[in-house]
């Protein structure tokens, strides 16, 4: 899987597709895996209970010894709920969703479009009709709706990028290590100003104990925070980069969004499935050997599914290349699928919602800046985003 890929995964995976849905294949970090690329096996994938996703259990430990990588991280903040089985995943999973419903969440709501306003006047200040939408909107919206949910002061954000940067990068074990521990350093910061206070704000309602008593430790809450930092940046930002791009090559469906602005959830929905910013899941790993389609795969492996190979599956959607957000089914697995959907995937729909909707309003007209064959795309098989979206943009009266 080379630099092609990453400019072109579709490409990749109806080659693959043309010989079957599962593939062994070796990932540009080395990770020797599973490749798991259609719609029924990829849900097998994601439900079956006897593949596990603990990075610190002796699956995970045998799958990374013969995947030729090393996934975990010392210390151990990402030790969540991403990378747990159950019954510890669901105790983890029940105090995340218990902080995803409460009231720092339901008062932050209105906070999304402030943040989005905020970018987009600020732009105006710079007074420039060219501009990276990623760089200069995009991304500061993720980053800045993220930390402020947490608590993070705007003074460390750059600084705490580096070190989420750095864990998902092609870095040195060394320096993935140094990254996780300054990050562990700040967060028990953040805990200690908020140590004994009642819950008002999102930090505070996860440190906070559930109905029935169940309570994060201290290092379940880092691996926590950093879970939803991970989750909450990267990808959105990428979704939002992918629906502006998707409107730049289709002018008229810009038109019809601005017309139409109830569609412009929809729309969002449909761009999940078909160009979503998640490309391949986190590794999984097998604890017995698993038939999947015509392959026997042995315990001890790393099993990873595209998702969006899967979300292009012909025996799963009509037209499947075809971006329609007038699609009536649309089930996608975007967000994965089974006990481990992503418990962010309500919030992650409301803010690219809501960042192509202020867009559209602020601006009357938004065209590329560049040839659109210079695009490129993030060397990632996490996530697939752009890496730079130049525009020209035109503002309303």
């Amino acid at each position: 899987m080379t630099e092609d890929f990453y400019q072109n995964p579709q490409a990749t995976y109806k080659l693959l597709n043309e010989h079957g849905s599962v593939h062994h294949v070796e990932l540009p970090n080395g990770m020797r895996a599973w490749l798991v690329t259609g719609f029924e096996l990829a849900k097998k994938v994601l439900t079956d209970p006897t593949i596990s996703k603990d990075l610190y259990g002796p699956a995970g430990e045998m799958a990374q010894a013969d995947a030729n990588v090393a996934l975990r991280l010392d210390p151990p903040v990402n030790d969540n709920l991403v990378y747990a089985d159950p019954p510890r995943h669901t105790r983890l999973r029940k105090i995340a969703m218990k902080a995803l419903s409460g009231k720092a969440i339901r008062d932050f709501t209105p906070r999304i479009s402030e943040i989005a306003e905020s970018l987009l006047q600020s732009i105006d200040i710079d007074g420039t009709d060219s501009i990276d939408l990623l760089s200069a909107y995009a991304y500061p919206f993720t980053i800045t709706a993220v930390c402020e949910l947490i608590g993070i002061d705007s003074d460390d954000r750059a600084e705490f990028q580096g070190w989420l940067q750095t864990q998902l990068s092609a870095a040195e074990v060394a320096d993935k290590y140094i990254a996780a521990a300054n990050f562990e350093t700040y967060v028990y910061r953040l805990m200690g100003k908020r140590d004994g206070r009642a819950a008002t704000d999102f930090l505070s309602e996860l440190m906070s104990p559930a109905d029935d008593g169940e309570q994060l430790e201290k290092r379940e809450l880092v691996a926590m925070v950093n879970a939803f930092l991970l989750g909450g940046q990267e990808t959105t930002a990428a979704l939002i980069g992918n629906s502006v791009l998707a409107m730049l090559r289709r002018p008229e469906l810009m038109d019809e969004l601005r017309e139409s602005p109830d569609l412009v959830a929809p729309f969002i929905e449909e761009m999940l499935r078909h160009e979503s910013s998640g490309n391949v899941s986190p590794p999984r790993f097998t604890t017995e050997p698993i038939r999947l389609g015509d392959k026997i795969i042995d315990a001890g492996q790393v099993i990873v599914v595209s998702l969006a190979s899967a979300n292009r599956d012909l025996a799963q959607f009509s037209r499947p290349d075809e971006m329609d957000p007038h699609r009536l089914d649309n089930r996608h697995i975007a967000f994965g699928y089974g006990i481990h959907r992503c418990v962010g995937s309500a919030l992650a729909r409301m803010e690219a919602k809501t960042a192509v909707s202020c867009l559209l309003a602020h601006y009357s007209k938004i065209s590329l800046d560049v040839d659109i064959d210079s695009l490129r795309w993030q060397s990632s098989s996490i996530t697939h985003g752009l890496m730079s979206l130049p525009v020209r943009v035109t503002r309303r009266p």
